[in-house]
């Protein structure tokens, strides 16, 4: 058993303490049904005994039984025989009956009386400390109706069992008010305060050092005051006047010069479109056709909305409603604000609104003799070079003969036309079409061109000169004769020839 190592020893240790353990809980079991055998033995040698001291005369009740039988027979039959009995007996019954509820009632009172005087007291104890909190502030009669008003106002009646529950509900009703009223409170001064500052920023002058917060109400009203008792309705009269004749003949103005400056646009196109007819734009051995310019309207929405704003303010322009003329001013101010405004957006919106070219667009039309349309032109997009060349020297003299105007016979007011470098790298159908085409609308056309051109040019010129540069510093200049017999220049036959030869 010995040794190095006594985990042997210690196992057969544990081994016999547990088996000593089994063996102590078997004992214990037993030593219990003993206990309980020795229990059951003592309570059935006590009730042997008590059995054993009883009388038969205890437990026989028969002999009783009977004997009460035969009291309560002689009762009913004195009760039967005597009619007095009778009813003295039937009032005990009743009486007795009577006694018994209201000695039941009497017991409920009773312990209702308790419970209320419990409940009183109680109620009178929190009371009392309810008094003694100092955070209760006496109500004002006023506070103490509208609280009686409220409370009666309530679905149930007040009593001391719900009068938390009602409290609450009018508490939260009361806050719920003061909320919104302090809202409303905090709305109206956001308003006032941004009526100062708006009162501020229109006329600084007269706002002074005044501040826009609520503190400077006084000053502020006092201003109004003062500005009523200045003679102000004799100004608001005289306002109205003025809205209602100075503002309705300019806005008639405004209105009027969109109309003729438009009105003007179509009629001096109609100049340029008779100046158009009389030169043919194409031609051909079995065509020639002619380009007719239209104009119509680009439909811009701000224009559209422009126009329309106009035509409202007019429409109720001597209407005697004054609050109807405030807001007809407030929406006159907002439109000549946006045209006085600096802003790019706005400048650019009035530019557009005001400039009546912007309003109108234009589109080329080739028509032939028989009045047949060719071909539109919206641009020069798909053309050739040449197409595109001939179409801008046409819209180009177009322009110059509407932008400089004339009279009833399409003689322009300034007809000086100066080409530089003229019709260079144009060939001569194309520069005797542009040359024919400029003075159809009657312009004077100073041109500056090499000399492959001077045979082409010489039909629509009446006069040359010849300028020549040496060594890039000395220029001359010589005049040449013209013959406006033969519509040329007077120059030697072979600088004609010459000419044409380059030419060719």
């Amino acid at each position: 058993m010995l040794g190095f190592d006594n985990r042997e020893k210690l196992a057969i240790f544990e081994k016999q303490a547990q088996d000593l353990a089994n063996t102590i809980t078997l004992l214990d079991q037993e030593i219990k049904t003993l206990s309980d055998q020795d229990k059951n033995r003592s309570s059935r040698a006590i009730q042997c005994q008590t059995l054993i001291n009883l009388q038969w005369q205890e437990i026989d009740v028969t002999p009783l039984l009977d004997r009460i039988a035969n009291i309560e027979r002689q009762l009913q039959e004195a009760r039967a025989g005597n009619a007095a009995l009778q009813q003295i007996s039937e009032r005990i019954e009743y009486q007795e009956t009577v006694v018994k509820d209201a000695d039941a009632e009497l017991r409920k009172s009773e312990i209702k009386r308790d419970k209320t005087v419990d409940q009183i007291k109680e109620s009178d104890q929190r009371l009392e400390l309810l008094l003694q909190d100092p955070a209760i502030i006496p109500l004002t009669p006023y506070q103490s109706q509208e609280l009686d008003d409220r409370f009666a106002k309530l679905p149930d009646a007040v009593r001391l069992e719900n009068l938390d529950r009602l409290t609450t509900s009018v508490v939260q009703a009361l806050s719920k008010e003061i909320e919104e009223h302090n809202r409303g409170i905090s709305s109206c001064e956001k308003t006032i305060e941004t009526r100062f500052a708006d009162f501020k920023r229109q006329w600084p002058m007269d706002a002074g050092d005044m501040d826009t917060s609520l503190a400077s109400a006084s000053d502020f009203f006092a201003k109004l005051v003062r500005l009523e008792t200045d003679g102000l309705p004799a100004y608001e009269q005289r306002f109205f006047e003025l809205l209602q004749n100075q503002s309705h003949q300019n806005l008639a103005a405004l209105s009027t010069y969109l109309n003729d400056a438009r009105k003007a646009i179509l009629e001096r196109m109609e100049l340029v479109n008779d100046s158009l007819s009389q030169v043919p734009f194409n031609q051909s051995a079995s065509q020639q056709t002619y380009l007719h310019i239209d104009a119509t309207d680009r439909q811009l929405p701000e224009v559209k909305e422009f126009k329309q704003d106009i035509q409202q303010a007019l429409s109720h322009a001597w209407s005697e409603d004054r609050e109807f003329a405030e807001s007809r001013f407030i929406a006159l101010r907002r439109l000549v604000e946006r045209l006085s405004s600096q802003d790019p957006d706005q400048k650019r919106w009035r530019d557009s609104v005001l400039d009546v070219r912007q309003h109108v667009e234009f589109i080329g039309r080739e028509i032939d003799e028989g009045g047949v349309e060719v071909e539109i032109y919206r641009s020069g997009a798909g053309k050739s070079g040449g197409q595109r060349q001939k179409l801008a020297t046409t819209c180009l003299a177009a322009a110059l003969r509407y932008q400089l105007g004339g009279n009833e016979h399409g003689v322009p007011m300034y007809a000086p036309v100066v080409l530089d470098e003229a019709f260079d790298k144009a060939d001569n159908e194309f520069t005797a079409l542009a040359m024919n085409i400029f003075a159809n609308f009657g312009f004077q056309m100073i041109v500056a061109t090499p000399l492959k051109s001077v045979m082409t040019l010489e039909p629509f010129i009446g006069g040359a000169c010849f300028v020549d540069i040496s060594d890039r510093r000395i220029s001359g200049v010589l005049l040449i004769e013209y013959d406006h017999d033969r519509q040329r220049l007077k120059l030697p036959e072979h600088v004609h020839e010459e000419s044409t030869i380059e030419a060719s």
